[in-house]
């Protein structure tokens, strides 16, 4: 078990304190007084929706497989697994969202002072850019997560160009990986010999073996880290609400 008891009633915890605290940052960007029309969308259309799908991909991937769950259902797997995919997707879209505001806000320009081209905004390592448009403290709190920012666009890419990331149903230790592999070829003589009833009963066996643990994956060919997801979920969302609060402070400094 990955969680003692009292380490997922704190992830738990964690996960409605920061929630709290979303809900107020989508309500105070939402009655800011914005100078910039494509900014406001940005913040209505844009942010505001993203804030409130991760609050509610969250709440539900905690309701169907809770840091506790021993045996989860198949069905509730693809559903956690489908949740966690938009919760990434849009923990990414956010960032891009409060970079786009922040651009717009403060009419950012290139050197030849035409409009930041919108590929190149953002707030990660190479979107220079706009990390050297913010004040100073601001920019090192977030070049201070430059890890961060490497685990998300190394699983957003992923899900979004590559292998898309999901829920093992199981893990092995080497005992157990050996008896998998041993009756993985007994299925396929199962099915060389059209025996769907011993089939049947080996792949029983099979799906016996391991202990399951909440991590989220994609790739192993690429080398991909495994990352727990319900603690790693509560970190992506304070460290959005974070830079929000942050951001928004600034802007109240500008106003």
């Amino acid at each position: 078990m990955p969680y003692t008891e009292e380490q997922a009633a704190q992830i738990s915890g964690e996960l409605t304190r920061w929630i709290e605290r979303l809900e107020n940052l989508s309500t105070l960007f939402l009655t800011r007084d914005v100078s910039n029309e494509n900014a406001s969308e940005f913040i209505r259309h844009g942010l505001a929706r993203r804030l409130s799908s991760v609050k509610h991909a969250a709440i539900r991937i905690f309701e169907i497989i809770p840091p506790l769950a021993a045996n989860p259902q198949a069905s509730e797997l693809k559903d956690v697994t489908l949740y966690l995919q938009s919760f990434i997707i849009n923990i990414y879209g956010i960032l891009d969202n409060l970079a786009r505001i922040w651009s717009l806000e403060f009419e950012l320009k290139t050197s030849n002072r035409k409009p930041i081209p919108n590929g190149r905004i953002g707030l990660g390592p190479k979107n220079t850019s706009v990390r050297e448009s913010l004040p100073p403290p601001l920019r090192e709190y977030i070049v201070g997560l430059d890890r961060w920012f490497g685990y998300l666009e190394d699983y957003r890419h992923a899900l979004a160009h590559r292998v898309p990331l999901y829920i093992p149903p199981k893990q092995l230790n080497n005992e157990d990986a050996d008896e998998w592999n041993r009756l993985e070829n007994e299925l396929s003589e199962a099915i060389r010999r059209r025996d769907f009833k011993g089939w049947d009963k080996i792949f029983a066996k099979q799906a016996a073996l391991g202990t399951f643990e909440p991590i989220m994956m994609h790739s192993y060919g690429e080398g991909a880290r495994p990352v727990f997801f319900h603690s790693q979920m509560v970190c992506d969302l304070a460290t959005v609400v974070e830079i929000g609060e942050k951001m928004l402070a600034e802007f109240k400094g500008h106003s």
